[in-house]
Protein backbone atom coordinates (compact mmCIF):
# COMPACT_ATOMS: atom_id res chain seq x y z
CA UNK A 1 0.00 0.00 0.00
CA UNK A 2 1.15 3.73 0.09
CA UNK A 3 3.47 4.72 2.98
CA UNK A 4 3.38 8.24 3.43
CA UNK A 5 5.56 8.54 6.52
CA UNK A 6 8.31 10.53 4.66
CA UNK A 7 5.29 13.51 4.76
CA UNK A 8 5.80 13.25 8.62
CA UNK A 9 9.45 14.59 8.09
CA UNK A 10 8.49 17.74 6.13
CA UNK A 11 8.79 21.42 7.77
CA UNK A 12 4.72 22.37 8.09
CA UNK A 13 5.88 25.82 5.87
CA UNK A 14 6.73 23.58 2.88
CA UNK A 15 3.31 21.74 3.09
CA UNK A 16 1.54 25.17 3.78
CA UNK A 17 3.05 26.74 0.87
CA UNK A 18 2.06 23.65 -1.11
CA UNK A 19 -1.18 23.78 0.12
CA UNK A 20 -1.94 27.33 -0.95
CA UNK A 21 0.11 26.69 -4.36
CA UNK A 22 -3.31 24.22 -4.93
CA UNK A 23 -5.27 27.67 -4.42
CA UNK A 24 -3.90 29.59 -6.46
CA UNK A 25 -2.76 27.52 -9.56
CA UNK A 26 -6.51 27.07 -10.23
CA UNK A 27 -7.34 30.83 -9.87
CA UNK A 28 -3.96 31.50 -12.57
CA UNK A 29 -5.48 29.11 -14.76
CA UNK A 30 -9.52 31.18 -14.21
CA UNK A 31 -7.54 34.58 -14.90
CA UNK A 32 -6.07 33.22 -18.39
CA UNK A 33 -9.67 31.99 -19.70
CA UNK A 34 -10.69 33.88 -22.51
CA UNK A 35 -13.49 36.83 -22.09
CA UNK A 36 -15.88 34.57 -24.42
CA UNK A 37 -16.00 31.47 -22.51
CA UNK A 38 -16.23 33.28 -18.99
CA UNK A 39 -19.35 35.06 -20.34
CA UNK A 40 -20.63 31.64 -22.28
CA UNK A 41 -24.04 30.90 -22.12
CA UNK A 42 -24.95 34.01 -19.59
CA UNK A 43 -27.86 36.64 -21.30
CA UNK A 44 -25.61 39.70 -20.97
CA UNK A 45 -22.07 40.48 -20.08
CA UNK A 46 -22.26 41.90 -16.39
CA UNK A 47 -19.93 42.66 -14.01
CA UNK A 48 -21.35 40.59 -11.37
CA UNK A 49 -21.81 37.34 -14.06
CA UNK A 50 -17.55 37.23 -14.59
CA UNK A 51 -16.96 33.97 -13.07
CA UNK A 52 -13.17 35.35 -12.99
CA UNK A 53 -13.67 37.97 -10.13
CA UNK A 54 -16.11 34.94 -7.65
CA UNK A 55 -12.96 32.90 -8.29
CA UNK A 56 -10.90 35.65 -7.30
CA UNK A 57 -13.25 35.89 -4.12
CA UNK A 58 -13.72 31.92 -3.38
CA UNK A 59 -9.67 31.63 -3.35
CA UNK A 60 -8.83 34.72 -1.21
CA UNK A 61 -11.65 33.40 1.79
CA UNK A 62 -10.08 29.70 1.39
CA UNK A 63 -6.19 31.55 1.35
CA UNK A 64 -7.40 33.63 4.41
CA UNK A 65 -9.19 30.75 6.34
CA UNK A 66 -5.80 28.65 6.12
CA UNK A 67 -3.58 31.29 6.98
CA UNK A 68 -4.89 31.85 10.05
CA UNK A 69 -6.07 27.99 11.08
Amino acid sequence: MLNFNWLAEMPINIARFFVLLAFIIPLVFAFVLPKAYVYLGSQDQKKWRNLKWWILVLVLIQVTIYSLF
